[in-house]
């Protein structure tokens, strides 16, 4: 999903499966900063529909700091921090560093085709992930 930022550049908000997936994936890793990375990008919309699934699919941890950045969100100047998908390069450059390639290949198989072709767009994104991302693509 895409929509237009202040400076009316097209800026695109991660799809809530792939979303959800990238979280349960850093909490099961028990990678909490870089959730809490991924919580401070996400849009108001994007918490609130979190916080509906965070009872069935995040850890007690992970849905404190989600419910901690609801409540951030009510402020009338919040803004997300980053792109979602900046904060997602670097989980995923970082599980391929790891070797996490399974937990890569759920993301990417949550994603939408907006979604794929927004992250092949992404500049620093690692060789092995963009080669996975292709099979995805192809997919579609």
């Amino acid at each position: 999903m895409d929509r237009l930022d202040s400076n009316g550049l097209r800026q695109f908000i991660l799809n809530q499966g792939a979303l959800v997936e990238t979280l349960i994936q850093l909490s099961d890793f028990r990678q909490y900063d870089m959730a809490e990375s991924m919580l401070a990008a996400c849009e108001e919309k994007q918490l609130r529909q979190l916080l509906t699934v965070s009872d069935r699919a995040f850890s007690p941890r992970l849905t404190y700091s989600l419910e901690k950045q609801w409540q951030r969100s009510q402020d009338v100047a919040y803004k997300a921090k980053k792109s979602s998908f900046v904060v997602l390069v670097g989980i995923l450059n970082t599980w391929c560093a790891e070797g996490r390639r399974s937990a890569i290949r759920c993301v990417l198989g949550e994603m939408q085709e907006p979604d794929l072709a927004a992250l092949v767009q992404q500049n620093n994104l690692d060789r092995e992930v963009y080669s996975m991302l292709y099979e995805y693509m192809v997919r579609q």
